[in-house]
């Protein structure tokens, strides 16, 4: 694959591009970009309503390591090992893309498959057609807003909106997971507008500042939390460390689930320090579960 297309298909990752951006980028003629690009036509197009070219598919055939890297670094859960991801990939983007090889979409996994099929649908302000099967319902045709992919390092999910094309629940937001997605198709590529949302989040949502709880890690918790790296992942800030090794963290989340989860696999090694009502709250759930373990 020489140089020139290789460029072209990670530049058109990112956003439509015309044949004027592509001629100035490459120092030549318009013509010698349609030239070039035409022994790809079957995976890519120009699109007039765009005003540049774009992938025929969702899917392209191939994708740079630099946009995977980019892309799949949050499926590392290990903090540690997600440094040295992070690191190669900034290695990567620091040399000409052009001496690596192109990834063939074709041998990767359905779920990277649908993934960068989505990130593709964000910038390029695709609405997308998505057959959909979740919580136990039947496979639906749902029409969508993609604005972010979310990871927990372990499982994806697709914060989006329903587009107006839809019956009901119309402009609301939804957290879908990956694996409920049977099919992905562009249904609509909508040209001045930016669907691409830059926020982190989980299954309930992407993170808002404010909506956190304050929770004091006693020493050996604090110490794993410190040693595993998990106060770098982005639902954690670290506040003070106390004379007792013990630190505060504020813990941003969208769930009480999510504090409930934590504190049970921790108790009682973490404690809520803020928030009287919040605390009530989960406490007294976590007492009900107690109880219900111990009868069971």
């Amino acid at each position: 694959m020489e140089n020139r297309i290789k460029r072209i298909y990670h530049e058109l990752y990112t956003l439509p591009r015309s044949k004027e951006y592509f001629a100035s980028l490459f120092e030549v003629s318009t013509k010698t970009i349609e030239n070039t690009i035409n022994n790809y036509q079957d995976d890519i197009v120009y699109d007039k309503k765009l005003s540049g070219y774009r992938f025929v598919n969702l899917l392209p055939k191939y994708i740079s390591y630099e946009s995977f890297f980019k892309l799949f670094e949050n499926s590392i859960g290990n903090n540690i090992i997600k440094n040295d991801f992070i690191d190669i990939g900034k290695k990567i983007n620091k040399s000409n893309i052009t001496n690596y090889p192109m990834i063939d979409t074709s041998s990767l996994s359905n779920l990277a498959q649908k993934i960068i099929s989505c990130d593709i649908a964000i910038n390029h302000n695709c609405i997308l057609q998505i057959n959909y099967t979740g919580n136990a319902k039947p496979n639906e045709i749902k029409y969508i807003r993609p604005h972010t992919i979310i990871s927990t390092g372990f499982t994806y999910y697709l914060y989006c909106s329903y587009d107006e094309i839809n019956k009901k629940d119309v402009g609301e937001f939804r957290s879908l997971g990956f694996n409920g997605m049977a099919k992905i198709d562009p249904h609509e590529y909508i040209k001045d507008t930016h669907f691409k949302i830059d926020k982190m989040g989980n299954a309930y949502g992407l993170y808002e500042k404010d909506r956190f709880v304050t929770l004091k890690l006693m020493k050996y918790c604090a110490n794993f939390f410190k040693r595993e790296g998990l106060l770098q992942k982005e639902n954690f800030d670290f506040l003070i460390e106390n004379s007792d090794d013990s630190i505060l963290i504020n813990m941003y989340y969208n769930d009480p689930k999510e504090i409930i989860s934590l504190i049970q696999q921790w108790m009682p090694q973490i404690s809520i320090q803020n928030n009287i009502e919040l605390k009530k709250e989960i406490y007294s759930k976590i007492q009900s579960n107690f109880e219900q373990l111990i009868q069971s």
